[in-house]
């Protein structure tokens, strides 16, 4: 099934008409799940390319799933970890299809259910958690505005930051934040259940060049809108 050219030699009692059929339809779903879920990495390739660089996949790689959704996982996987880039390639290409995997993982991860809104004045009582349904995530390129009319070969020499998640429609979105808010958001989920106090202690111990005034009505600023996206919530006790 992976190498139809040498099906015939190993297999000359199977009649290769047949054969073909069932080749064909195990590549054909196999490439249809890896396309549909790298639609701008496809859009940079010519047909044949893409063709050749998917049945590379398909050939090489051994997928430890069986589920169809999970197909996407294994060809990033694939990417980083035994592909080699060439000449078609371009140097982003596994940041870009890491940040397009993202909005399907986002999109089938289980929801956390001991968790709970909250509002805004509730950020000082309460315990603090990233929700279960968000992410934060950083590429050295610009890969939310690749497309095949933008293609940098070069780093531009600051991250970018964004925190992908899925809202209260189950759509998928994706936030650009700058590297102080992805810090706050990963000081939160490095301890889950922080009080604010505790947040603003960490901000001010990584921060000294900032007051602790300026920090505080920054958290409560960036935090604020994060609680009414749902992307920072709180939990109920156990």
């Amino acid at each position: 099934m992976r190498k139809p050219e040498t099906s015939k030699q190993l297999f000359p009692q199977i009649e290769q008409r047949r054969l073909k059929v069932y080749q064909e339809l195990f590549f054909n779903n196999v490439a249809g799940f890896v396309s549909s879920g790298f639609p701008v990495l496809k859009s940079l390739y010519q047909d044949e390319v893409w063709d050749a660089l998917v049945r590379k996949f398909f050939t090489e790689h051994q997928c430890h799933t069986p589920y169809f959704l999970e197909i996407a996982e294994e060809f990033l996987t694939y990417l980083s970890t035994a592909y080699e880039l060439n000449e078609h390639d371009p140097v982003f290409m596994l940041e870009l299809a890491h940040y397009e995997w993202m909005e399907l993982v986002l999109s089938i991860r289980q929801e956390d259910r001991t968790e709970k809104t909250i509002v805004q004045e509730q950020l000082h009582e309460e315990n603090l958690y990233v929700s279960s349904k968000a992410a934060v995530v950083s590429y050295a390129y610009p890969v939310h505005q690749i497309s095949t009319s933008f293609q940098p070969d070069v780093v531009d020499g600051e991250r970018h930051y964004f925190v992908v998640f899925r809202n209260t429609n189950d759509d998928v979105q994706f936030v650009e934040i700058n590297a102080l808010t992805a810090m706050l958001l990963e000081a939160i989920r490095m301890q889950e259940g922080i009080k604010f106090e505790s947040l603003l202690g960490i901000l001010c111990q990584n921060l000294p060049q900032l007051t602790q005034e300026q920090l505080s009505v920054g958290a409560q600023q960036i935090l604020g809108n994060f609680i009414q996206l749902g992307i920072v919530v709180s939990k109920n006790a156990q």
